[in-house]
């Protein structure tokens, strides 16, 4: 997601829970996720990714995934899918060199690898994975945007210049403006969101400048978006469901957060709910959107140790002391504690809880 401004706001929740998890501490996982079905957790550290059952809670067996993309279950929750080695760092040059990317699919029931597929080699500022694993985009670290067929194990679509670093412009004496030798900016920093069909990806820069690209693959070209439909420049967005986005900005003139869900890629305000300040993110469970990091008696953790799920349907929110949360239905779990996964059930507290690294 785009970074943002974050600013106070006064809300009214139809209903809100503070849940029973400690004041977290810095976590070592990188993400969080229950399969569509609820029986398994996906927890992906920078190393590997350890599957939980959930009933009864505890680890089922662990797939190596170095320098991964974030993993997905697939939608009948029988495989877990990701890209793996989609850059390294050569330390002796200290620069970023492209290395063998592979999609791997990892069946649950069998726990092994039941298949693999190789990809043209990479090297990703920012990477994202379509929910179906038929497409890997790839903003490189000189702000090249990329399209990878997975199944064709070709390029698609190439953006060069997709992310631009902002000159810095100094004044001289006499008030003459000249551009100066300094830039701003991260060329490879860039948010890549796919919608959870895998149709759309929209792809923006947050760290510099540029222009948003827009990729139909079903119609297999790009879509113009309209101006109620352009997330932007300080705000966030995040796709609800195939034609629904959610956007929150920061409003100047009346010194607040607003929020829109507008029909995509239309632009047509379909509802503005009210939210609390802070990036957006997404959950398993789609009426609740995760919002981090958010205020605490008026100060702002830049740390993001504080995060809220808000179901949108209904207003009601969880409030957990921990960033790394994801909610299903009536269940959540999150990182207390590094590398300890713990879950919860709303209205009954702690259920069970984990510690993915002995002692």
């Amino acid at each position: 997601m785009r970074h943002a401004a974050v600013f106070v706001m006064a809300l009214v929740w139809s209903s809100a829970f503070a849940a029973d998890i400690p004041a977290a501490s810095p976590g070592l996982l990188r993400q969080l996720r229950f399969s569509p079905d609820g029986r398994y957790v996906l927890a992906r550290d920078d190393s590997e990714i350890a599957i939980l059952t959930v009933q009864p809670f505890t680890v089922l067996f662990r797939i190596p995934a170095a320098n991964a993309t974030d993993a997905e279950f697939t939608t009948d929750s029988r495989q877990v899918i990701f890209v793996s080695s989609v850059s390294r760092v050569n330390s002796r040059g200290i620069q970023y060199v492209k290395s063998a990317a592979r999609l791997e699919h990892w069946g649950i029931a069998g726990r092994t690898r039941v298949n693999y597929r190789d990809l043209p080699a990479m090297a990703c500022g920012s990477d994202a994975l379509s929910p179906d694993g038929r497409y890997l985009a790839c903003n490189d670290f000189a702000g090249t945007l990329s399209l990878v067929d997975v199944d064709r194990a070709t390029t698609i679509f190439e953006k060069r210049e997709f992310v631009k670093l902002i000159p810095v412009y100094k004044v001289l004496s006499g008030g003459v403006i000249v551009k100066s030798r300094r830039f701003l900016g991260d060329l490879g920093s860039a948010s890549l969101d796919f919608s959870p069909d895998g149709r759309f990806l929209l792809a923006i820069q947050y760290q510099g400048a540029g222009k948003e690209v827009v990729c139909d693959f079903r119609a297999k070209g790009t879509v113009k978006l309209t101006r109620a439909a352009r997330p932007p420049a300080l705000g966030w967005h995040l796709f609800l469901s195939p034609h629904r986005l959610l956007i929150s900005e920061y409003d100047t003139k009346h010194a607040a957060v607003t929020a829109r869900i507008v029909e995509f890629p239309s632009g047509k305000v379909l509802s503005r709910p009210s939210l609390p300040p802070g990036g957006l993110f997404r959950t398993t469970d789609p009426n609740f959107v995760l919002i981090r990091p958010v205020r605490r008696r008026g100060e702002f953790d830049p740390q993001g140790r504080r995060a809220t799920a808000l179901d949108l349907s209904t207003g009601d929110v969880i409030i957990s002391q921990s960033p790394l949360f994801d909610v299903l239905g009536d269940f959540y779990v999150a990182e207390p504690f590094p590398g300890e996964v713990w879950l919860y059930k709303r209205g009954k507290g702690l259920q069970a809880k984990v510690a993915l690294y002995k002692q």
